[in-house]
């Protein structure tokens, strides 16, 4: 319930990517692919030179910024108990370890969004959103997220592949963090 209505919310404020296609109605890995193939015919027909660049962010659940996507969600308008909710959702992460019979001590999970929950998809796409936005004009991006895999596709027609590197460096996008 909670998770629908964030949806929608972002939905209607048109917060997410236009470019985003994992866990929204009506878009796939399709969109994705359909894209890739676009900018290879168009460069083909064009006599350019296309490089595609992907991006699996390792551990990306882990090391999701959790204060920054209550930053994004106050950005965006929300107030009131959602956020809170989200807050503590987040917050309030205790976990131990069972071998047999013999329990770990407590272990505190301080950032990252917890895996396996629909909302953490949905936070972790909110928090990623802005990497497409960074892109140069000259790059087209793309993402994806599903599950634990997040791929960010970055596709340039540039002369050399040298520049589009320097345009979807990881560090430069902050994926490095």
């Amino acid at each position: 319930m909670v998770n629908a209505r964030l949806v929608y919310c972002l939905e209607e404020k048109g917060a997410l990517s236009p470019f985003q296609s994992g866990f929204r109605h009506h878009r796939s890995t399709v969109d994705n692919i359909l894209l890739l193939e676009t900018s290879i015919r168009e460069a083909f027909v064009r006599n350019q030179h296309l490089v595609s660049i992907f991006f699996d962010m390792e551990k990306a659940y882990d090391r999701t910024w959790m204060y920054g996507i209550l930053k994004d969600l106050y950005h965006l308008g929300f107030c009131g108990n959602l956020p809170v909710f989200i807050q503590n959702f987040l917050k309030t992460r205790v976990f131990q370890v069972r071998v047999g019979s013999t329990l770990s001590r407590d272990f505190y999970q301080r950032e990252g969004v917890p895996q396996g929950s629909v909302l953490s998809v949905v936070l972790f796409i909110l928090k990623i959103n802005d990497i497409v936005r960074q892109l140069p004009p000259t790059v087209k991006g793309t993402l994806f997220v599903r599950g634990r895999l997040s791929n960010l596709l970055c596709l340039s027609q540039h002369e050399y592949s040298r520049e589009t590197a320097a345009d979807c460096n990881p560090q430069d996008l902050g994926l490095d963090k």
